[in-house]
């Protein structure tokens, strides 16, 4: 049932009161936003007018007249002298497809509509040798302004799946533009066949540095003095870090690039101009997401990064009901990103990959979550009937040691923001645990912190720093890594961090906690799973070595600080090609009534 969002005969209007919008669905704020739009009819001139600011911000093109003359479109305000900016292309970043030894998706935005075939040159050296038909994907945004005007975009998101390619081969390739223009080469690699060592990298909130410049009132250029006081943009120090590293590939847990100022799916209230005083987000700017592309490009060019959706990724802006999920918010996700698409048919951010010896597993935490109930149930249980089907064929591989499982809410970590997420640690963790996955990489909480491996909902053993655990006996590592770049939180009054070379004050002792549960319910807990805590900035390394069956295979986990600093080290072993090991008689993996553990 949908709420009526204004009184019986009154038009749509921007200020909805703050308690209903907390409780709309991303389907009737669509439902009003249609109603407003439709009052208020949106030429695509004045959407391509709001368009192409991000690119000219970003120096990619010649100024918002000379892309209108390209489009085709009048310039306001005078005639552009010469000829109109040539079109150009930035923001490139790779992914992988459902199977990554052949097929990897390579998407850009343009600073315009082209006029003919986009087009990927392939091969594996710069002669190239195939090219790929690139398709192009309009994205309109009207977005509604607190005074009752809209501001509007027009964007093109450029893509190519490379499908049919060899395992463990280093390919080139480059955009080719109508008229003649080229991007830059770039080489990525496809995934090996076999147990081959690797290394991959992950983090969560990660956002954009500074005023994006593209909206003169739009700024999330909040950080505290403290935030920055070491590099003043973190999230660029560790996109620097990422790309001198060159991993496998990058994992993001969600809250991608802020585009959505609540995080909490509220309709649009955009206030231009900004209030002098105001702090942080006050628009919602599609545009953002040009300089996030822009801002990741030196590593996302040649690594393939990998999104889970968070809850700033829901965009009650678009609803087309020709894209699946696009009436949960994630329109411009299908229009902006390729993943793999073997998840439920309406949940495009859930999907697995397998890369060497381990099986990866991105998972929504918006239909999960009790705290931001916005999107929660949407996929009407599929996603959590999907992830028990994966993960029960995962384990059951024998070619597959580790399962690494990432998504936003996180089912365990302390803070005084966010804390566990009720509703993803009751759906998720008795499937973590009765499949023993490995490693949960999280996000939510801008924070570094690591647990016990945990079993059941307790501690499997102790593992500070250095330590070596078995998750076939011990349990599930969770790693809340939410410190990928926006500004910090705190902990629980009172409690510090610990992590190696600072042990605090409360190193070794409980920490006072919360699970959010529905109806912004804060339900106290005692934890005695808080292992490492950092509060400021840091990137998970993680460096696999597979071993050959009936050896061991180690994955160890490092959390690096925007400074370069290693604060934080755990080791994952498992006996290599040991497939699914059998329940015991409690229908728990690894450990038998008397505590003894059960050799793999």
């Amino acid at each position: 049932m949908t709420r009526s969002l204004n009184p019986p005969g009154e038009t749509p209007d921007v200020g909805i009161p703050a308690a209903l919008a907390a409780q709309m669905s991303i389907g009737e704020q669509n439902d009003w936003l249609r109603g407003f739009l439709k009052a208020r009819p949106v030429s695509r001139r004045s959407a391509l007018r709001g368009a192409v600011g991000a690119l000219a911000g970003l120096g990619v093109v010649g100024g918002i007249g000379s892309v209108l003359a390209a489009c085709g479109s009048p310039s306001t305000g005078g005639t552009v002298a010469g000829a109109p900016a040539p079109l150009a292309l930035s923001g490139r970043h790779l992914s992988f497809g459902a199977d990554p030894t052949r097929q990897m998706a390579i998407g850009g935005e343009l600073t315009a509509k082209p006029s003919g075939q986009v087009l990927i040159d392939i091969g594996t050296d710069a002669n190239y040798g195939s090219t790929i038909a690139a398709e192009v994907r309009e994205l309109i945004s009207h977005v509604p302004q607190q005074d009752g005007s809209i501001r509007s975009a027009d964007q093109f998101f450029v893509h190519g799946l490379a499908d049919q390619l060899s395992a463990g081969q280093r390919y080139h390739y480059r955009f080719r533009l109508p008229g003649g223009g080229t991007t830059p080469d770039s080489v990525f690699s496809t995934a090996p066949t076999g147990r081959a060592p690797f290394t991959f990298t992950a983090f969560g909130d990660q956002g954009v540095n500074g005023p994006t410049t593209v909206i003169e009132a739009f700024t999330d250029d909040y950080y505290k003095p403290d935030d920055s006081r070491r590099t003043p943009q973190p999230a660029s120090s560790l996109v620097a870090m990422i790309a001198k590293r060159q991993p496998a590939f990058h994992l993001l847990a969600g809250d991608i690039c802020y585009a959505d100022p609540t995080g909490y799916g509220k309709p649009v209230k955009n206030t231009v101009p900004a209030p002098a005083t105001s702090t942080g987000f006050d628009n919602f700017d599609p545009t953002t997401w040009t300089a996030y592309f822009h801002s990741i490009e030196s590593t996302a060019a040649t690594t393939p990064w990998m999104f889970a959706t968070g809850n700033h990724d829901m965009e009650a802006v678009y609803d087309d009901n020709k894209v699946p999920g696009a009436t949960h918010g994630y329109g411009g996700h299908a229009a902006r990103l390729d993943l793999p698409k073997n998840g439920p048919s309406n949940c495009p951010s859930v999907y697995t990959f397998k890369y060497s010896n381990v099986g990866v597993v991105s998972l929504d935490g918006n239909d999960l979550s009790t705290e931001i109930p916005t999107n929660a149930g949407y996929s009407g249980g599929a996603q959590v009937s999907w992830a028990r089907q994966t993960l029960s064929a995962l384990r059951a591989d024998p070619n597959i040691d580790f399962i690494v499982v990432f998504h936003h809410h996180c089912a365990y970590a302390t803070s005084a923001s966010h804390a566990s997420d009720g509703g993803v640690r009751s759906l998720m963790s008795p499937l973590y645990d009765e499949f023993s996955v490995d490693l949960v990489v999280q996000g939510h909480n801008h924070q570094y912190e690591r647990t016990n491996p945990i079993k059941a909902g307790r501690t499997g053993r102790q593992a500070p720093d250095g330590a070596t655990v078995h998750p076939l006996a011990d349990g599930t590592t969770y790693i809340c890594v939410g410190s990928g770049g926006r500004p910090r939180y705190t902990w629980q009054p009172g409690e510090t961090d610990r992590y190696r070379g600072s042990t605090g004050p409360d190193s070794g002792t409980q920490v006072t906690s919360y699970i959010a549960q529905a109806g912004s319910v804060k339900q106290p807990e005692q934890v005695d799973w808080s292992q490492a805590r950092y509060l400021d900035y840091a990137v998970l390394s993680v460096d696999v070595a597979p071993g050959q069956p009936g050896a061991e295979s180690t994955m160890t986990v490092r959390a690096i600080s925007d400074t370069g600093q290693e604060i934080d080290a755990v080791t994952l072993a498992r006996t290599a090609g040991a497939g699914a090991p059998k329940p015991n008689a409690l229908g728990t993996w690894g450990r038998t009534s008397s505590g003894l553990s059960i050799p793999a």
